[in-house]
């Protein structure tokens, strides 16, 4: 570049600056890449396949709401859990603790202010924990209830796909959302939900375990019959309160010697809190050869209350009071049994 006053790089050093540079490119490329594999991968919550809303609606808080972009892993019963951040088990610091559902456990963990998750943490309360409520409870929990069983009574209750529940608990957090934004009111038709692509294990399920009403368990009962009731709860909501005489047998301890001790029922009727641990319970006693696996209809120890039965436990009767209620109950079958009839 002769005549403009700039001075020329020697050409070896033209050369050796080039070099400089694509090595510098290189590294800095290197670097990203570095760093984008050392990325953290998204957390797996693990869990085993069960059929409470507590467990669904903590599934969806955790992957929707607490850590978005985590990855749901399901396992059947019984089998080893795969690695993760396990939830909803017995052995897992994410469940239900005292009072507290898992879904409030997960809430209050992650401190989420979401109004709409304090409205959806009071439903699963109270379908799952706050069975002491008066009446039914709020309209909100009982149409949030009646869906959720309705989506296990259309594609059978061993059917439904954790991706569905999470949709389910997508659908509720949207209506909840958009009621409180404006003003329309939750209905039934705005809960439903479709997963058709389970339709053709409907019927695998459904019919498996009788759903037999209360007023024929107390008949049973009055006629001097066998009835044994299976708390399936863990031991501290069992020392609360439970049906008088019931055994506390949670489902992981169902082994075959189970079989010979509830040999000889009429009934042997599962039952939880609302009955979808009960359901399983009855289930699993049933499959290893116990006859007369049932639960009873209105479910779980809730619907027992409902009736005005005597529960026992440290926030109930003594087991000689309740025992003594239970049986007068029986005696008198104009004052227990048909009233319980009447309002079935």
């Amino acid at each position: 570049m002769e005549g403009t006053g700039q001075p020329r790089l020697p050409e070896g050093s033209l050369i050796r600056t080039v070099a400089l540079l694509v090595a510098l490119l290189v590294a800095l490329a290197s670097a990203g890449c570095m760093r984008a594999a050392s990325v953290e991968p998204a957390t797996q919550y693990v869990t085993e396949y069960g059929l409470g809303p507590d467990k669904w609606a903590t599934a969806w808080l955790l992957t929707r709401q607490a850590d978005p972009g985590a990855e749901l892993v399901v396992a059947q019963p019984g089998l080893p859990l795969p690695a993760g951040v396990s939830f909803d088990i017995p052995s897992a610091g994410i469940k239900r603790l005292g009072n507290r559902s898992a879904f409030e456990v997960v809430r209050d963990k992650f401190a989420l202010r979401d109004p709409t998750i304090a409205m959806l943490a009071g439903i699963v309360h109270e379908i799952e924990v706050n069975f002491w409520a008066p009446g039914n409870g709020s309209a909100e929990a009982r149409m949030v209830e009646e869906a959720y069983r309705s989506l296990q009574f259309r594609y059978g209750r061993d059917a439904v796909t954790s991706q569905c529940y999470v949709a389910f608990f997508d659908r509720v957090y949207e209506v909840l959302k958009d009621s409180g934004r404006t003003g329309v009111a939750m209905t039934p038709e705005r809960l439903q939900l479709s997963c058709d692509e389970l339709a053709h294990l409907a019927s695998k399920d459904r019919g498996l375990i009788p759903e037999v009403p209360l007023v024929d368990v107390l008949s049973a009962q009055a006629a001097g019959r066998k009835v044994v009731f299976v708390d399936v709860r863990e031991a501290d909501e069992f020392a609360e309160s439970h049906i008088p005489g019931a055994l506390n047998i949670p489902i992981r301890d169902v082994g075959p010697a189970l079989r010979e001790r509830l040999s000889g029922a009429d009934y042997v009727v599962s039952y939880c809190v609302k009955d979808f641990r009960g359901y399983e319970m009855a289930k699993a006693l049933a499959q290893i050869g116990v006859e007369n696996s049932v639960i009873m209809r209105p479910y779980g120890i809730k619907g027992w209350i409902s009736m005005g039965l005597p529960v026992t436990g440290a926030k109930a009767l003594t087991e000689a009071q309740g025992n003594q209620q239970l049986a007068s109950c029986l005696l008198d079958t104009t004052a227990c049994v048909n009233r319980v009839k009447e309002t079935t």
